[in-house]
Parts: structure tokens; sequence; C-alpha cells
């Protein structure tokens, strides 16, 4: 009896070995079929490491924003992977940290999602901000004070990293506060290129009279590195940034990046069936490609609206506000996926609590939809949201509920 039981052991033994050498030899193949080398950290964006520290003490303190009462740790929580752990984020007046900035009622909304910056610094990462305000495109820098290549700037994160000062709810302050007043003025009264000149000078003045002994530092900070505060550039502001986050966040390492450089046991079997099925029938590879897993380009899951958002009339027209195309309405960009499991809530306005009801609503948007609380008038005017949903999520398979658990438990390496 002991004998047929240790051979039963043995051929379940030989039976699990079997399948997750079959699964290994599959991934294999994907991982040849879609390219893909794992992240490495020497693939990262220009940026000089002594100016680090710089943007480090700018990233965390308040020193750029109109009422000083914002940073850009403020929405970029080192503890949340770089987010606030808000659906939205408050901006501008308000107080706290995450939900404590919802408990008082001030501040003003910022009506999207705060992202992670995890990865941001990678060279390949083409596309930044949910709507893509800034992109590399035809060997330029393209945003909305023009291309950042002709600016100063060291790469397009630098770009990026400078884009929120020039926000009215995200930095610049409150128009009938007494200390952001001219700041807003001075700022706010400028188009395009012409607005990033105005930041600049209106940040040379606040160095040249400084309020706090925050400038002081902030100055022989600038100092050490042979900038001169008389003459500072908004470009060097973003470069000290982003030299910051790709010396900080850039370089992660990741389950799966693990498995692609050759770690077999870096996944188990469910995550490994689940990677199966991101690249096969679930076909989240259709958009969440390559080693940063998106595609930098923009789509529709058609997401309700809620109550706030950046376009007219509390919409959110997404892509469509930078493109002028009324084809690109409720179009975001393809987030990545890198540390996605600890970024709830999800969505360009964090719509979906759980990483399980977005994944859900990519496949069936009716379960969600069926207990959602609308606001007044989108009951009226979902139809046409629900119209831009992408077609390529018509293609993905049918997956079981097994399935599903296969996928999210894959994901959650990423």
């Amino acid at each position: 009896m002991r004998t047929i039981y240790s051979l039963c052991i043995l051929i379940g033994s030989i039976c699990m070995h079997v399948q997750s050498a079959d699964i290994d030899y599959k991934l294999e193949k994907v991982i040849e079929a879609y390219e893909l080398q794992g992240l490495n950290c020497a693939n990262s964006q220009y940026h000089d490491p002594s100016l680090s520290k710089v943007g480090e003490f700018i990233f965390e303190n308040t020193i750029l924003s109109g009422n000083n009462d914002t940073s850009c740790s403020t929405c970029h929580i080192e503890k949340k992977a770089r987010t606030d752990g808000l659906p939205i984020s408050v901006g501008v007046g308000g107080n706290g940290e995450g939900q404590a900035r919802l408990s008082h009622g001030h501040g003003i909304l910022v009506p999207r999602n705060s992202f992670t910056l995890a990865g941001r610094g990678f060279l390949d990462y083409k596309t930044y901000f949910w709507d893509g305000k800034v992109q590399a495109q035809d060997n330029k820098w393209v945003s909305p004070v023009g291309n950042g290549k002709e600016l100063g700037y060291h790469s397009l994160l630098a770009v990026a990293a400078t884009l929120p000062l020039l926000a009215r709810d995200e930095f610049l302050g409150l128009k009938n506060n007494k200390e952001s007043e001219a700041y807003v003025s001075e700022v706010n009264s400028h188009y395009h290129q012409d607005k990033y000149h105005a930041l600049t000078k209106a940040i040379r003045k606040k160095l040249q009279h400084p309020p706090s002994e925050q400038w002081n530092e902030f100055a022989a900070l600038l100092s050490s590195v042979d900038l001169k505060a008389a003459h500072v550039e908004l470009s060097d502001i973003g470069n000290a940034i982003a030299a910051f986050l790709i010396d900080k966040e850039n370089c992660i390492e990741t389950k799966w990046s693990q498995f692609i450089k050759g770690n077999k046991q870096a996944l188990n079997n469910k995550e490994k069936l689940g990677a199966y099925l991101f690249y096969g029938k679930a076909r989240c590879a259709t958009c969440h490609s390559g080693d940063l897993l998106s595609d930098f380009s923009f789509h529709s899951l058609g997401v309700p609206q809620g109550a706030f958002g950046v376009s007219i009339l509390g919409q959110d027209l997404g892509r469509s506000e930078i493109s002028l195309r009324a084809s690109d309405r409720f179009k975001f960009k393809t987030p990545s996926l890198l540390k996605v499991s600890e970024t709830p809530p999800y969505g360009h306005n964090g719509m979906f609590e759980k990483l399980e009801d977005i994944v859900m609503f990519h496949l069936n948007p009716l379960i969600f939809l069926k207990q959602y609380e609308w606001a007044d008038d989108e009951v009226y005017n979902y139809g046409r949201v629900l119209a831009s949903r992408s077609s390529s999520l018509s293609f993905v398979g049918m997956l079981t509920e097994e399935e599903i658990k296969q996928l999210i438990a894959f994901v959650k390496t990423l």
C-alpha cells in the first residue's frame, strides 16, 4: 500500500514538473515573439547625477508653489509607490497627505488620478500624462511650452517634470490668495512658450526675495552645482527633478522582469499561466506591450466620466484636448503597469478601487455599471462615452473565473 502511495506521489510530481516545463517553454516563445528584454537600469534617459540632490529638495519641498503649500511629493508619496492613493488629487490650498487631504474640504481638485513615477525615466518611455501632453515625436520633445530640446531640457522626463508647475490647480496657486496672486497673474496671462519664460521669471523673483529659510537652502544647493539663483531656468528645475527620479525611482526590478532574464523560479505556476493568458487570449499585450507594458498610444475603455473633469462642463475629453480631434474624445494613454498592484485606485479618474475591478471592466463593463452611482448628467450622456470604447476589447477571448484569477495573479508580478 505504501509503495502504491509513493508511486502516486511520484507520478503527481512528474506531472507537475512536465506541466511547469511546458508553460516555461510557452513563455520562452512569448518572450521571443514580443522581443522582451526585461528592465535594464542602464537604459535610462540622459541625466546629470550631480543634480539629484537639488531635484530631491525641489520634489520634497513646497518652495515652487504659489501658495507655498504644495510639493511634487504631495501627490507622489513614496510609501504609496509615488501616487497619493486618491481617486483624483487635491492640489493647492489642501492640507495633509493622502486621505487626510479630503477631510477638511479645502484645496483645489486636480481632476485626474495621480500616476506612479516608477520607470518613467527609461529611454523607451515616450509619452507622459493621461492625455499625452508631453511626447517624443519626430525627433522633438513636444509639450505645451514648445520643443523641450530647444529649451535646455536634458530629457523628455525633465520636460514632463515641469508641466505641473505651470498648472493653477497643481502648483501656481489661488489668485485670491495674497501670497500667490502676483505669481499666478505673472504666469497665467501667457501662452505656450511664453509661459515657460514667465514662470522662469517668477521663480527667479522668488529666489531674489526669499520668504523663508527654504529659499536660502535652495539657493545654496543651486550654487553647489554652479547654477546661479538669478539665472536659473525652468529647464534647470526639470533637469534636477528628472535626475532625482531617475536615480531614486527608475532602477526597479519586477518578478516578471526576472523571469524574462532567465529566473524561471521568479513566478509560481499560477502566475505563469496568467502570463500566458496576458500575452495570449486575454490580449492584454495588444496595448500593454513591451518591457514598460504600454504602447504609449491612446484608447477608450468607456470609463464613466464621474462628477469632475478637466474639460468644459466637468467632462474629461482626454486626448482630444491635445490633438483637437473629435475621434480622440474619451481616449487616454495606455498606462504602464509597472508597480500596478501598489497604486490603487485605477483609471484616469480613479474610478476603480481594486485591480480586479478594472480588469473586469475591460472584459465586461456591465458588471461595474450595474452598481455605479451616476452623477447628475451622466445618466443622460454616458452613451457617447460607451460608444468610444475601443474595438480591440471585443477581441478578448472568453475567459473562465479561474483564468481571470490567474491573469490577476500575473499582473501583480509587474
